[in-house]
């Protein structure tokens, strides 16, 4: 494929047209750091009013004729000059001059106006031929720029190429780094030049990506209204020149063309396991087997561990930038993915009205799932921390296997989503829920019996006396409603050595008899123990 780059100017700047053979000879003698200006044409006029005919961007060329024995009009020539926006000065001294005047030379470094010595061979004519032709060439190389650009653009909605392609297509036509957005379908593309890929060789692809967004100049991806997501062109050094404008804005164009299409082949096929999932989750299932077989056409093997988290995103209220939200939408599902897959975990997204489902697959014998519980909360209050325009509630439920257990993993993750909006937000795992997940147990044996092993296993493995000693002094507690004078008679014990055992109970439990719900999930687990709960299981 031909490339191109739109980062080539439409106008010359000084130092390039000095290169030029018609200026061989020519000297600098005021102003090194204003060769940088842009060239717009040139400017002949040499009749005591020129200042009538200035054009700022012009390059003025000149005898200095009609003011060189006008010793004011000389004073204010450069000034003139500077005040007009004029690109340069190029004066031929030798016929009316005899040489250019240190007071001018000293004014044009002071206002920053290049002032360059021609030969006295030069015909003026030959100069605004050379700069003519020269600005010619540039508008002719533009418009083949904009061709080519057009049949690529062309190409890539034809052939079908996909975001990646397009993001590496950008940074040819721009010589810039540069990261594309697709907030239809969560996702990202990153096309780094060779010396962006050498300065962030160190980070990590999320990390380049923020990189990337700090430093960018940030473009809308937007079709009649509706936004596709944002492109980002990184380079600080050399912005992308106005001029290129037309060619930037067909990128624009083309991008969301490809993000729409997208949208359609991944419609054609999610729309439908969407369609299965929600039918698993909400009919009646009257042939299990068929179902299995269904969800493989699907690639999913229910015969695996699958775990659901609902999720609710609300957009904060008060956002600043209008697009903040949709912005953070795609970033947190792309850190959701990777972070999840980082866990081992494969994952499915559907969507169920306003609530997100993820479905998280992990293999019979694969400990996916062990990290899930201790590393996913905090991940998620970090994020409703560094995503401000979002607010996240989610509700996580437990692995199972089946139908009957991707059916019980989603109402677990009801469960914990209600609990979640009736704390204000974050992420709220069934195993958190103390007292409602035996309501909500499948199996109310095993999970009473587990409630109970988490909550006084340790105390139970201490073994005797101690561990009849504890729990007797725990009984006491309930019985006597903590008064510490009628448990030491009861126990015939010591008071203090009442109120140490109480002490040791809450160090091996990790609970507080001082808080109500921790006072309350322990005389329920008493209660359920005494009531052979525990043995019937064991």
């Amino acid at each position: 494929m031909e490339r191109s780059s739109i980062s080539l100017s439409y106008y010359p700047c000084l130092s390039e047209l000095l290169t030029l053979p018609v200026f061989r000879g020519s000297r600098l003698l005021g102003c090194q750091t204003g060769l940088e200006r842009v060239v717009t044409g040139v400017n002949l006029s040499d009749t005591p009013e020129y200042y009538k005919w200035l054009c700022a961007g012009e390059l003025m060329v000149t005898t200095c004729y009609s003011i060189h024995d006008d010793p004011a009009a000389l004073a204010q020539f450069i000034p003139t000059l500077a005040a007009g926006g004029m690109s340069g000065l190029c004066v031929k001294p030798g016929q009316y001059l005899g040489q250019v005047p240190q007071t001018m030379v000293n004014q044009a470094e002071m206002l920053g106006l290049p002032l360059v010595a021609l030969p006295e061979d030069v015909r003026f004519s030959d100069i605004t031929k050379a700069v003519s032709d020269e600005l010619l060439r540039r508008q002719t190389a533009l418009l083949h720029s904009t061709i080519t650009v057009n049949e690529m653009l062309t190409r890539t909605i034809v052939e079908g190429a996909g975001l990646e392609e397009i993001a590496r297509m950008v940074t040819d036509l721009t010589g810039c780094s540069v990261l594309i957005l697709d907030c239809i379908n969560d996702r990202r593309a990153l096309s780094l030049t060779e010396a962006d890929a050498v300065r962030f060789a160190g980070l990590a692809w999320d990390a380049q990506s923020s990189a990337i967004i700090a430093g960018a100049r940030m473009y809308v991806l937007e079709v009649g209204g509706h936004s596709f997501g944002f492109l980002y062109i990184y380079d600080m050094e050399h912005p992308i020149e106005e001029q290129n404008a037309d060619i930037l804005s067909r990128v624009l164009q083309t991008i969301p063309l490809e993000i729409a299409r997208e949208r359609a082949v991944r419609e054609s096929g999610d729309q439908l396991f969407d369609d299965f999932i929600l039918h698993l989750l909400s009919d009646r299932i009257t042939n299990e087997a068929r179902e299995l077989t269904r969800a493989k056409s699907y690639g999913m093997d229910l015969a695996e561990n699958h775990l659901i988290v609902r999720a609710r995103l609300t957009e904060s209220q008060g956002a600043g930038n209008p697009y903040a939200g949709v912005f953070q939408r795609t970033l947190l599902a792309n850190e959701v993915h990777s972070t999840l897959t980082n866990l081992g975990l494969s994952v499915r997204r559907v969507r169920s009205g306003e609530e997100h489902l993820l479905i998280l697959s992990s293999p019979l014998d694969d400990h996916g799932f062990s990290a899930l519980a201790s590393r996913f909360p905090p991940l998620v209050e970090q994020m409703n921390r560094g995503y401000d325009a979002l607010n996240i509630t989610a509700g996580c439920g437990r692995p199972h296997t089946g139908v009957a257990g991707l059916i019980q993993s989603d109402q677990e993750a009801r469960v914990a989503l209600r609990a979640s909006a009736a704390k204000g937000g974050g992420l709220t795992c069934l195993d958190d829920l103390g007292l409602l997940r035996l309501i909500y147990a499948s199996d109310p044996d095993q999970e009473v019996h587990d409630y109970i092993q988490e909550t006084l296993g340790r105390l139970l493995s201490a073994g005797p006396p101690r561990s009849t000693e504890l729990m007797n002094t725990l009984e006491s507690y309930f019985r006597n409603f903590g008064n510490l004078r009628r448990m030491s008679e009861e126990l015939y014990t010591h008071y203090n050595t009442v109120v140490y055992r109480l002490k040791s109970i809450q160090e091996i439990t990790g609970l507080d008899l001082h808080v109500p719900s921790d006072r309350f999930r322990l005389e329920l687990t008493l209660y359920l123990y005494e009531n052979g709960w525990y043995h019937q299981t064991t």
